[in-house]
């Protein structure tokens, strides 16, 4: 099974380890679910909603209620020809 370990509810680690095992590893860990979403090392664990939040992507974006980061102008409108531009807090074309 995949666990994150984590320090301070941030995941320092990933690891695979079998459930009967996971009791002899150093540190708290989570295991990885359907429930709780992929962890990422960087993110965080939200312990009330059982949930990993990926790193913050830019400084001004901000968590929804669906524990994903959005920029502050919304979703990105267009993945594939558009870029967040921090400095200009806009969202931009990729060159």
């Amino acid at each position: 099974m995949i666990y994150a370990k984590l320090n301070n509810l941030t995941v320092e680690n990933i690891i695979v380890c079998d459930d009967s095992k996971i009791l002899t590893q150093n540190g708290h860990h989570v295991k990885v679910t359907e429930q709780t979403g992929m962890a990422v090392i960087g993110g965080s664990y939200d312990q009330v909603k059982n949930k990993f939040i990926d790193p913050k992507p830019f400084e001004s974006w901000v968590l929804n209620s669906e524990l994903k980061w959005e920029s502050p102008l919304g979703p990105n409108p267009d993945i594939l020809s558009k870029i967040w531009d921090e400095e200009n807090q806009e969202w931009a074309d990729r060159s």
